[in-house]
Order: structure tokens, then C-alpha cells, then sequence
């Protein structure tokens, strides 16, 4: 199982479950974190999730949302949205469709353009 997101909050956290556990709680934004690279940079294609509770579970999560494609695609565009992409091509200042629009591309190109399951 995993650390999933259930809920996006307006301040940029996120309400995650990690079943196996039965555990839950509340990420603030600046500790949903990009994955890092082996050369120490951050990858926009990977989120890891920590379990808010402490016990030290993680969860990697895919652009392309992994088993959960609507939820895993839409914490992206919530990280993007309120915080920019590791890459620099969106900043948290530039209008939310661009931040969507990225992601977007970002699952075309790891899974194809089918793979989109957001709205």
C-alpha cells in the first residue's frame, strides 16, 4: 500500500491515508517533496510522500499517478500550482493552467498522451 492523497487544501497541503498503517493526517506543501536524483537534484516526475504520523513510511509517487491516476496527476498539479516545478519552467506566480499544462505534458511524455485523467 501507500501514502495516498485524499484531499487538497487550499493552503497547498495535502490530507493523505496510509492504509496499511491506518494511519492519516495532513502534509504541509513544503513536505511534499520532489524525488532526488543520484547527482543531488530534484526530479519533477517523482513526489515522495511521507507518513504524517512519524512511523517513517514513504511513498514515490509517478507523474502519470501511478494506481490512483486521477489523485496522483492531481497532486502534481497542486504542487505545481502552489509551489513551481523543480525544473524552473513554472513558477508558483504564473497562472495555474500553465502549472496544469505541464503536468500534462510531463505524463504525455512518461505514459503517453492517454494517460491524462484529470478533466
Amino acid at each position: 500500500m501507500s501514502v495516498r492523497p485524499v484531499l487538497f487544501n487550499a493552503d497547498g497541503s495535502i490530507d493523505v491515508v496510509f492504509d496499511e498503517m491506518g494511519h492519516s493526517g495532513t502534509i504541509p506543501l513544503d513536505q511534499i517533496v520532489w524525488a532526488t536524483r543520484m547527482d543531488g537534484s530534484h526530479d519533477h516526475n517523482f513526489i515522495v510522500l511521507q507518513c504524517p504520523d512519524g512511523c517513517g513510511a514513504t511513498s514515490t509517487w509517478p507523474v502519470g499517478g501511478g494506481a490512483d491516476a486521477i489523485n496522483g496527476q492531481q497532486m502534481f498539479v497542486h504542487k505545481v500550482t502552489n509551489e513551481g516545478c523543480a525544473c524552473g519552467y513554472v513558477d508558483a506566480t504564473d497562472a495555474d493552467t500553465l502549472g496544469e499544462s505541464h503536468v500534462r505534458l510531463q505524463v504525455a511524455r512518461m505514459d503517453g498522451p492517454e494517460r491524462w485523467a484529470l478533466a
